[in-house]
């Protein structure tokens, strides 16, 4: 998601809408339609199955030194390929260890290897590269990529942003295990995603070796850098490692503490937590201005709350483990997210989900700017994290709540993390679930909620302002 700072301006969320209402996987890739907002990004040439990746990061300089390594299967045969990079100075490429010649197009490494690569060959690519890594400006105006902070910097991915520190293959589709080595100052700390296999010291210089063995999306990816104790706990079991900016460290400590509770209750609704790690990153970003569901390991640019917490926890279901096959799907991920913040101020004494349903229901009309564009497709790439991808996303779970009653909508949403556990799924086949668990047509509510234009009429839920929530 993109949650933000209640203080800041936002890509979400309830923040906006209570303004609004004060103001009034790879088989699966193949077969799978194009994706309409990032075309250029990615390609079903070839699955990659593991990204080992080696940093080093001088802050002082800004400056990178960096080699990747990949491990891919050619999907066809492969005279030449191409991989997503932004800017960097490429000095070397090889595929199965012989050299390759190379050139770069619109952010693209295009490579030559000596010998083709045949259809289901595996083949090894190592590309060295160097440079200022730079900030990736996103669509609606935000950043990601790599940016920079007083003491390092840190790198996000969402939607395309990994491309600026990893040469990749940045599709939703193609999922990959991850090593990260980073290297930096041994004054600063690096973390990235999954667990912290060493730590390796070198003179002034410190290495973190860190392992994602669960397949990841690239756009998932993290590296943080900076100042600030490294601190190994347990949540539910699991290892958990998070590294607060000690500037923050103080004001961050309650909520963070609240995580094992979290990971907890969303477990026990959405099915065991997928990942064998867990834990926190915050650093002071305030050009972020937002948390991101990095896998296993969210970023918060910011003081989180316990709203944000529980958001950015449940993508780890929803959005990380279950991916997108397309981005114009995202109400999967933010939509389930927000909702599962209701849901966990219903469950622990505040508001009910239906309450915060009715209260946001009220929202006229002519408020074009809370009901639109439809979740279920944002139209354009701009329009991936507004208003309505996640306050509306959330309406349209609470409306099927409504419809089919809570275990049974319950039982839609862990038998969707669990049977996609790791995959990539689309809104047609969600839908098609909720439609065998409840044995209902819902093909009418889910037009209204996620693809007409405009507030879903009064048919789209048993009179909203008064209906009693069901069992």
């Amino acid at each position: 998601m993109r949650s933000v700072s209640a203080a800041r301006p936002t890509r979400f969320l309830l923040g906006l809408a209570v303004a609004a209402l004060v103001g009034a996987s790879a088989a699966a890739a193949a077969g799978a339609p194009g994706e309409p907002f990032f075309p250029r990004s990615g390609s079903h040439a070839y699955d990659v199955s593991h990204y080992d990746v080696r940093l080093a990061y001088r802050p002082a300089a800004a400056a990178l030194e960096a080699t990747t390594r990949i491990a891919a299967i050619a999907r066809q045969g492969l005279r030449r390929f191409s991989l997503d990079l932004v800017g960097l100075r490429v000095t070397a490429v090889t595929v199965d260890g012989q050299a390759a010649s190379f050139g770069r197009g619109r952010n693209k490494l295009k490579i030559t290897p000596e010998r083709p690569v045949a259809r289901g060959e595996s083949f090894a690519v190592v590309v060295r590269y160097r440079g200022h890594p730079r900030r990736v400006i996103d669509p609606d105006g935000t950043s990601e990529g790599w940016n920079r902070t007083a003491d390092g910097a840190f790198a996000v991915g969402e939607p395309l942003g990994t491309a600026a520190w990893i040469p990749c293959n940045n599709a939703l589709y193609d999922k990959a295990g991850f090593s990260f080595h980073v290297t930096v100052p041994a004054a600063l700390r690096a973390v990235a995603n999954g667990r912290l296999v060493s730590v390796g010291g070198k003179g002034a210089l410190k290495t973190f070796d860190w392992t994602e063995k669960q397949a990841m999306a690239p756009y998932l990816a993290l590296v943080d850098i900076g100042r600030g104790k490294l601190v190994r706990t347990e949540v539910d079991g699991l290892p958990s490692w998070t590294l607060v900016d000690p500037a923050l460290a103080r004001s961050s400590r309650p909520v963070l503490a609240a995580l094992p509770g979290v990971v907890r209750f969303e477990s026990k609704i959405y099915g065991p937590y997928p990942f064998d790690a867990a834990g926190s990153v915050v650093d002071f970003a305030p050009k972020l201005g937002y948390a991101l569901e990095t896998q296993t390991r969210p970023i918060y640019a910011f003081v989180p709350d316990l709203t944000t917490l529980v958001h950015e926890t449940a993508h780890q279901w929803f959005g990380d483990s279950v991916g997108l096959q397309r981005w114009p799907n995202i109400w999967l991920n933010e939509g389930f997210a927000t909702w599962s913040e209701w849901y966990y101020a219903e469950r622990h004494g505040g508001r009910s989900a239906f309450q915060i349903f009715r209260q946001l229901y009220r929202v006229p009309a002519s408020n074009h700017k809370f009901w639109e564009p439809p979740s279920g497709h944002p139209g354009q790439p701009k329009n991936l994290f507004t208003t309505s991808t996640y306050v509306r996303g959330a309406m349209a779970l609470e409306a099927l709540r409504l419809e089919i009653g809570t275990k049974k909508t319950l039982k839609v949403l862990r038998l969707w993390a669990t049977e996609h556990r790791y995959g990539n799924a689309d809104v047609g086949q969600f839908v098609a679930l909720a439609e065998e668990v409840s044995d209902r047509d819902l093909g009418r509510l889910f037009q209204r909620w996620l693809y007409r234009r405009g507030k879903p009429g009064s048919g789209a839920v048993a009179s909203a302002s008064t209906a009693p929530l069901p069992g």
